[in-house]
């Protein structure tokens, strides 16, 4: 007997291995779930134009993450194949029926993200500058048609005016010209450098944006008395500026952060206790017997 079981042991062993080493079959589910994977991975590698990677590096970690391999896969599509059932048009479905569904809860939650934001943004829209009949008509009026914006914030700066240049102006290669500039009146980024036009009433509509990658920029200018060429300059612009505005909208993360300040009607936690990291709460203290200054009483 105890022969015989030396001998069975060996053998069940081996026959273990062999059974750990074959290959396991995919339950339809899970398989529909790997091709779901792979179906994001190759949208995801189509996007960013990634041709030169390998396939085996791409999909064996998909397979991994569901405890197979890819003899695993190969071994499950062939036994597949071979019985001509319709296990692989079922797994095809629920992997559609899985991307679709992904689709449409993706396509609603940005739907409710966009409403935020607009929402967020038209909340925080409001007139920086506003201005109306600007008439220029000597050298000392030149200083009205140079507009600046201090401590700019980030965001959408939207300016619109209309002008007219007189039709009798000599002036040649009138210009006007939006800049961002640094604390040191040097120009940071142009927005803007066009022809004004003469003899009739002309508008001008254009957005400047400033960015975080703006980090130098500090003040948003509006010129209308720059020329092409410094030789062709004239000290006098007869100009007149019928009506200017410039709203500003914050950037979106911050009109997004101040709609939840605002909307935010009590406060549970202060900032302190926020910006805490875990851990490092303040320990309770024993309460202290006062001291003779604290205890000094005013006596008459």
């Amino acid at each position: 007997m105890k022969r015989t079981f030396n001998i069975l042991t060996p053998l069940l062993l081996a026959a273990a291995m062999l059974s750990c080493n074959s290959p396991k079959l995919i339950p339809d589910r899970e398989l529909g779930q790997i091709f779901h994977d792979a179906m994001l991975v190759n949208a995801y590698i189509q996007h960013n134009r990634q041709k030169e990677l390998d396939s085996m590096n791409i999909y064996e970690p998909i397979l991994a993450r569901y405890g197979y391999s890819k003899e695993d896969m190969h071994y499950t599509l062939n036994k597949i194949s071979r019985q001509k059932s319709a296990s692989l048009g079922k797994v095809a479905d629920y992997m559609i029926n899985s991307l679709t569904a992904e689709s449409d809860r993706l396509a609603e939650d940005v739907a409710k993200l966009d409403t935020i934001e607009n929402v967020a943004r038209r909340h925080f829209k409001k007139v920086i500058y506003q201005d109306t009949a600007i008439v220029a008509k000597v050298e000392a009026d030149s200083a009205l048609l140079q507009i600046t914006i201090p401590h700019a914030e980030k965001g959408l700066y939207h300016i619109e005016a209309n002008y007219t240049l007189d039709k009798e102006d000599k002036g040649i290669g009138r210009r006007y010209v939006v800049n961002w500039m640094d604390g040191n009146d040097e120009r940071v980024r142009e927005i803007a450098n066009s022809p004004l036009t003469r003899g009739r009433k002309s508008r001008i509509s254009l957005d400047a944006w400033l960015t975080q990658n703006d980090s130098l920029a500090e003040a948003l200018t509006i010129d209308f008395t720059r020329f092409n060429l410094k030789k062709n300059r004239l000290k006098k612009t007869p100009l007149t500026i019928h009506d200017i505005t410039i709203t500003f909208t914050p950037d979106i993360h911050e009109s997004r952060e101040r709609l939840f300040r605002e909307q935010s009607s009590m406060r549970i936690f202060s900032d302190t206790m926020l910006n805490l990291k875990l851990g490092q709460a303040a320990e309770p203290t024993e309460p202290t017997e006062p001291t003779a200054e604290q205890t000094t009483e005013t006596t008459e």
